[in-house]
């Protein structure tokens, strides 16, 4: 089993989720048939053909199912690759039944240099403007480094949601359509998992992961696990 396997059955195991359960971005299959009651969707047709079963050939910006229908939603390394996350986040809100469990791991942090494959190119290969960025990356890597911006905008949302539904706050990129040069080269978004968690939160859901402001100014690369009340 898969270690993103293992942690998707555990979450919904432990929270005793109830089916049907729907994967949001299912590409090559590789959590298919997790959960109660398994449906996936994805925007390709190529991926939905080899998984079989209940696939649904959508966009999860605008899911295709009735309001309250779905006990469990999950999503991994697949949110990033959507225009809108915000509308993903309202969506699940809606066809999301009361108790139902939401789960997303989407690859956060997503970096501004990686449609241009910074990190992978040679000096030789890049503008003197690139060669500059390429040459700051691993200072813009270190945590000390992406503290002292992050933790205001994190103080500033813990402040804000809790007298407030608070919108989805999140950077957007260019992503780079046009060939694969690295990891999360094609991303549109970069995304703070305490900002999803805020959302949920300020909303009046339980986010299981994620209950105290600690946790959630501690947030790294973990999934952010919410319960619709």
């Amino acid at each position: 089993m898969s270690e993103e396997r293992r942690r998707v059955t555990e979450w919904l195991e432990r929270l005793d989720a109830r089916g049907p359960t729907l994967e949001l971005g299912c590409g090559a299959g590789a959590l298919a048939g997790v959960g109660e009651d398994y449906v996936a969707l994805d925007l390709a047709l190529t991926p939905l053909r080899r998984i079989g079963g209940r696939a649904v050939l959508a966009d999860m910006e605008a899911l295709p199912f009735r309001e309250g229908s779905v006990g469990s939603v999950f999503t991994w390394a697949a949110m990033e690759h959507v225009p809108h996350p915000e509308r993903v986040l309202a969506e699940v809100a809606r066809v999301l039944r009361g108790a139902g469990v939401a789960i997303f791991a989407p690859a956060w942090h997503c970096r501004p240099w990686a449609a241009e494959g910074l990190e992978f190119r040679p000096y030789s290969a890049l503008r003197t403007t690139q060669k500059i960025r390429k040459a700051l990356i691993p200072l813009r890597n270190a945590i000390w480094w992406r503290a002292i911006f992050e933790v205001p905008r994190r103080i500033s949302r813990e402040l804000r949601g809790r007298s407030r539904a608070m919108p989805f706050e999140y950077d957007r990129l260019s992503p780079n359509l046009d060939e694969y040069v690295g990891t999360d080269s094609d991303a549109f978004t970069s995304m703070d998992p305490q900002a999803v968690a805020i959302w949920f939160a300020s909303r009046g859901w339980d986010v299981v992961s994620h209950r105290t402001m600690r946790e959630r100014m501690l947030a790294r690369h973990e999934a952010v696990v919410a319960r619709k009340r």
